[in-house]
């Protein structure tokens, strides 16, 4: 009878939590957390991003440790330097085009398989597959390195000393994978600038026929 009673007891106890738990989250807590996760909406990158692609570059991502990337991986030449524009041309030309700091924190952008292979022709950039070892020893997109979206925090160290300017591709698995969305945030929560996200991820890529 007295272990009858003690869980009954327990019971009680675990019921009358739950229903204060969700009280103070979705009654009296401004910041409750949602119960049914929001799909992230992505803006999608436009081709005229991928324009300016380094093709030339010596250095890869798939050859250095993350550490040993270059500080400046798209070095300005020296008949490119223009000069200074005046006042009021710098205002003239912010109010349609603003700097990125201008339009508050990055944010990551959606590309698609046409978009990827572009960008991969650029060595500079770096490829970050953000599904678990296992899933990436059994295939992965060219000069990706893993870097499970779960276990970011020890790949801090290494990360947030290099060019927050340089291009990164985050994939996972495509459909409702979103662990490539967890990593992203957690790059652009390190200062990185131009994240985009392979929705279609390594299914995508299969299917396009590149999959090994």
């Amino acid at each position: 009878m007295k272990k009858n009673q003690l869980l009954i007891d327990i019971m009680i106890i675990l019921g009358i939590s739950t229903i204060l738990a969700f009280w103070f989250n979705g009654l009296s807590n401004p910041n409750a957390i949602s119960l049914i996760r929001e799909k992230q909406a992505l803006e999608i990158a436009n081709d005229d991003e991928f324009e300016q692609i380094n093709t030339n570059s010596a250095i890869s991502s798939d050859t250095l440790p993350i550490k040993d990337l270059p500080k400046d991986t798209l070095p300005i030449k020296k008949d490119s330097v223009k000069p200074i524009p005046s006042t009021q041309q710098v205002a003239s030309a912010n109010d349609g085009n603003k700097s990125v700091e201008d339009q508050g924190p990055a944010k990551a952008k959606a590309v698609n398989y046409v978009q990827v292979k572009k960008l991969l022709a650029d060595p500079s950039v770096m490829v970050i597959d953000a599904r678990n070892e296992h899933e990436f020893a059994e295939g992965h997109l060219p000069k990706a390195r893993n870097i499970f979206a779960m276990e970011f925090q020890q790949y801090i160290p290494e990360l947030i000393g290099m060019n927050k300017d340089i291009r990164i591709i985050v994939y996972c698995g495509g459909g409702q994978c979103e662990l490539s969305h967890e990593l992203s945030n957690n790059l652009i929560g390190l200062g990185f600038k131009k994240v985009y996200i392979y929705i279609g991820g390594w299914d995508d890529w299969k299917q396009n026929g590149s999959g090994k």
